[in-house]
């Protein structure tokens, strides 16, 4: 067993060892934490000079042209899915018949397929409808049936539009028809009414399949054929005494039903519409000149009458109703121009040629109108300030022009020479002062024919610029003389 003084001494020599150890931690450790310090990234914040203003060059206010924004409609949503998402009849089970009329119809695919593609726009306008009136999907494929979406025509007191509706029908469902304007051809309105119709008829006859049969053959064929019952069973449809016409008619519905709903049984591809497909129907407070709209809308006028064949006429009439179906992607600018011209000088806009150079500020002044909404209805750039002679303008007004203008055809040459045999000098009438208002005369003919601002001629005779003149009315064309009390 080891001396006391031997465990002292190991003790002390312990003692000295742990310290020693310690010392060592101590400096091993600064060194980490040095090397640490020496490795870390140097972060200098240098001050931040912004660079050297640049020169701005002045805007060049004469390159810059009238521009409205050119709304791109979203692509509409395909109308397959849904119409086949409300549809109510049995379709390709109704019958054999259904089936056999079905291939008869597919048998040449690219066809219908084209042809669906072309009945497109009209198929989305009837599409939101049949949403709207909670109408089952497959009369959607009634104009169809009727007319391959076509708006054919009225002749006589026969049949017309696309829901092929007899005049009768139409006006008895709150439909115009008369030498301006046929409601039956009217795209949203005419399917507001035939739909409305079947919806009526479904409610009397208690079977969707009745309603187009009524639709087909008349209420009052239909009410005859049940006789004394108020209700029948799907099966006894086809015992009904009706014409076979009436049942052909629920086939071919029935038919093109079929092959939306299995367009792959029958090898037919079903085409989907694209962002120029889709229309808007623009209302309007007041009748709009039907040129002038095709004009704005960057459409041929044909094209415009296309898809608004009711208007019978090339402007709205005086009573309305005021709407055009245009491409939604035109929407805007039509609405925009529209908001920089007054409402009196919608109508009557025609094409002219110039005689003689003419600047487009003179022209605006001239006839009353903005000078950017006369450039844009035109499409004129704001730098072509002077426009060559023989350029073609579409402007408002009727009648007699001013000598820089010369008509756009030799028909209109001769009715304004026509005109011009039957009226005073207007020279002489400015002369005097005054002028007597004409058959036919509107403020507008007058201000053109006599060179006076339409302000003028409102202000000297009290007017507002919607009155109506009277045949024989004495106006004042001279701030010299006395103002009109009207």
């Amino acid at each position: 067993m080891p001396s006391k003084a031997e465990s002292n001494a190991c003790a002390r020599r312990r003692e000295r060892r742990l310290l020693t150890l310690s010392a060592c931690c101590a400096t091993l450790g600064c060194a980490f934490i040095l090397l640490a310090a020496c490795s870390a990234p140097v972060v200098r914040h240098a001050a931040v000079v912004p660079p050297p203003p640049q020169p701005t060059a002045a805007p060049d206010l004469a390159a810059v042209e009238p521009k409205i924004p050119r709304v791109v409609p979203a692509t509409p949503a395909s109308p397959w899915p849904r119409l086949r998402a409300r549809y109510a009849m049995p379709g390709c089970d109704y019958s054999p018949s259904v089936r056999q009329f079905a291939a008869q119809m597919a048998s040449s695919p690219a066809h219908l397929s084209a042809a669906f593609k072309e009945a497109m726009p009209l198929l989305l306008v009837v599409t939101e409808q049949i949403e709207k009136y909670d109408i089952p999907g497959e009369f959607a494929f009634l104009p169809w049936v009727e007319s391959s979406y076509t708006m054919i025509p009225a002749r006589g007191d026969g049949v017309a539009g696309m829901w092929q509706l007899m005049p009768f029908t139409a006006r008895e469902n709150g439909l115009r028809v008369d030498s301006e304007y046929d409601g039956r051809l009217d795209v949203t309105a005419s399917s507001r009414t035939a739909l409305a119709l079947i919806k009526q008829y479904k409610e009397s006859f208690g079977d969707w399949r009745l309603a187009n049969m009524a639709f087909n053959a008349g209420e009052n064929s239909v009410r005859a054929a049940l006789g004394k019952r108020r209700s029948i069973s799907p099966t006894e449809i086809a015992t009904l005494r009706l014409n076979q016409v009436n049942y052909e008619h629920l086939i071919k519905l029935l038919a093109v039903s079929c092959i939306v709903s299995s367009p792959e049984r029958y090898r037919v591809e079903l085409p989907e519409p694209d962002a120029d497909d889709a229309l808007s129907l623009l209302e309007l407070p007041a009748p709009l000149d039907l040129h002038l709209a095709a004009k704005l809308a960057d459409m041929d006028f044909a094209e415009l009458q296309r898809l608004n064949p009711a208007y019978l006429r090339a402007h709205m009439p005086e009573r309305g109703p005021f709407h055009l179906l245009v491409p939604a992607q035109r929407r805007t600018v039509i609405e925009q121009t529209l908001g920089k011209l007054p409402q009196y000088a919608w109508q009557n806009w025609r094409e002219v040629k110039l005689q003689q150079p003419q600047n487009l500020d003179t022209l605006s002044m001239a006839y009353d109108v903005d000078a950017v909404a006369l450039a844009q209805v035109n499409r004129i750039g704001a730098t072509a300030t002077t426009l060559p002679s023989g350029t073609r303008l579409m402007l408002p007004g009727r009648g007699i022009e001013s000598p820089f203008i010369a008509a756009a055809t030799p028909v209109a040459a001769a009715r304004q020479a026509a005109v011009a045999i039957q009226t005073a000098s207007p020279a002489a009438a400015a002369k005097e002062g005054t002028c007597t208002v004409r058959s036919g005369d509107t403020l507008w003919d007058i201000a053109n024919r006599y060179g006076v601002r339409m302000e003028d001629l409102l202000h000297w005779n009290r007017l507002s610029r919607n009155a109506t003149l009277r045949l024989g009315q004495k106006l004042v064309l001279n701030a010299q003389l006395p103002e009109a009390a009207n």
